[in-house]
């Protein structure tokens, strides 16, 4: 922050240390650029999230140390930012997410939270940009857009109301196979296999002899103890690789 001090009044610089010192305590990763968008400030938490020390990102431009890209893959980060540029002036921004790369080339997404911060320089603005990891979040939502994707899409199943002997539809050779280690009873884990198959509550209740209430609990239950808010997230969290509960 040394930078920062040259020609300030006492006032801004104990504002400024009073900044630095809550970026350095922030659990998120943090950096603070000048009005340049020149990176002044990395805390620890950013270090450990990107795997860059202070030293290899201070006197940098920001979208040289950040590198984000939208999360489909498009650049976003440049030097001609228009995150940077509205913040620049004094503009608020909302927070968003990007996909960047740590130090070790680890893919990495992020949701950032980002602040302009008044300098000396009229009309002029530093800012810090906040942020945090969402990679397991991203990757579950990519995998509920796979999962609409491919349910959405017409195949060899039976339409709805189409006769299917019980024996069929339970067969252990057409159920996918659900992780032993999951939290789940033996009738969560054959209404976890119908959903995987495509099927709708009221399939689901008379292939199992059970009331269609029965089966939303059951499946109100799978996704509270996978820790999913919905059933296609319930889904992906079941039948991804690298789950928690693997």
């Amino acid at each position: 922050m040394a930078g920062l001090h040259l020609g300030h009044s006492a006032a801004e610089i104990a504002i400024m240390k009073q900044i630095a010192d809550m970026v350095q305590r922030s659990a998120d990763g943090a950096l603070l650029a000048n009005e340049e968008g020149t990176v002044v400030l990395w805390n620890k938490a950013a270090e450990h999230l990107m795997g860059f020390r202070a030293g290899e990102v201070l006197g940098r431009p920001c979208h040289d140390v950040i590198r984000g890209m939208t999360l489909s893959g498009h650049p976003l980060c440049s030097s001609s930012c228009a995150v940077g540029q509205r913040l620049g002036c004094g503009g608020g921004v909302r927070n968003f997410d990007i996909r960047t790369r740590t130090k070790t080339g680890k893919t990495l997404w992020l949701n950032v939270s980002s602040l302009p911060v008044p300098s000396r320089k009229k009309d002029r603005f530093l800012f810090v940009h906040l942020f945090r990891d969402i990679s397991k979040q991203a990757k579950i939502r990519q995998l509920v857009q796979e999962l609409q994707s491919v349910l959405s899409v017409p195949d060899e199943r039976p339409a709805p109301g189409a006769t299917l002997s019980i024996a069929s539809a339970s067969s252990s050779d057409n159920l996918p196979d659900v992780p032993a280690t999951f939290p789940l009873s033996r009738r969560e884990r054959e209404v976890l296999q119908h959903l995987a198959l495509g099927e709708r509550t009221a399939r689901i209740a008379d292939v199992l002899c059970i009331s269609s209430a029965t089966v939303r609990n059951h499946v109100q239950h799978i996704c509270d103890k996978l820790g999913a808010h919905s059933r296609l997230e319930a889904l992906a969290i079941a039948f991804h690789r690298g789950t928690p509960f693997a």
